[in-house]
């Protein structure tokens, strides 16, 4: 693993949550208050993200940072992560026995790292990649991860975090 490498994975298990727990704190408060809509289905959790625009973080996210999920609501926009805290606490109000969570992987080049809200589907995992619902045969993390990071180089590293607490659950170095 070569150094560029090291530094990323070092910052994803290490400095993204603090920070973005940091940053939600300090410039997100004011959101708090936004209040989300209600989803009855699957089908209405993906209709809502439809009404996200998905944009690039701006500098002050510092590279990677994840909002709350009212911040995206009342901007309507945000990266994929942004997608994925929407779309995982849409999905906690429906039904918190699907237990969603973020899975994020950071990969090569970078700017193709990704995040998405995976979740319990029966037996299964499903996961919505920013507005999409993708359903199919994962059965664990790493499976969905397979999937997402296909037209990326290589993966250097994932992780699976609570979204309510962003607390890592999962750390993975390839």
């Amino acid at each position: 693993m070569g150094l560029v490498d090291c530094f990323v994975a070092f910052g994803m298990k290490k400095l993204r949550y603090p920070w973005s727990r940091l940053r939600q704190r300090l410039c997100e408060w004011r959101y708090l208050k936004t209040e989300l809509p209600t989803a009855n289905s699957l089908q209405d959790v993906q209709k809502h993200l439809k009404k996200i625009t998905w944009t690039k973080d701006g500098f002050f996210h510092l590279y990677d940072a994840l909002s709350y999920p009212q911040t995206v609501w009342a901007k309507k926009k945000d990266d994929c992560d942004g997608f994925a805290v929407l779309a995982a606490e849409l999905i906690q109000r429906l039904n918190p026995s699907l237990n969603p969570v973020l899975v994020t992987a950071a990969v090569r080049p970078l700017r193709k790292s990704h995040t998405v809200c995976a979740f319990k589907d029966g037996q299964r995992l499903a996961f919505f990649d920013n507005a999409r619902l993708r359903q199919g045969d994962y059965k664990s993390y790493g499976d969905i991860v397979a999937k997402f990071t296909q037209r990326a180089d290589r993966v250097v590293c994932w992780d699976v975090a609570k979204p309510n607490t962003l607390e890592t659950l999962e750390f993975h170095r390839i």
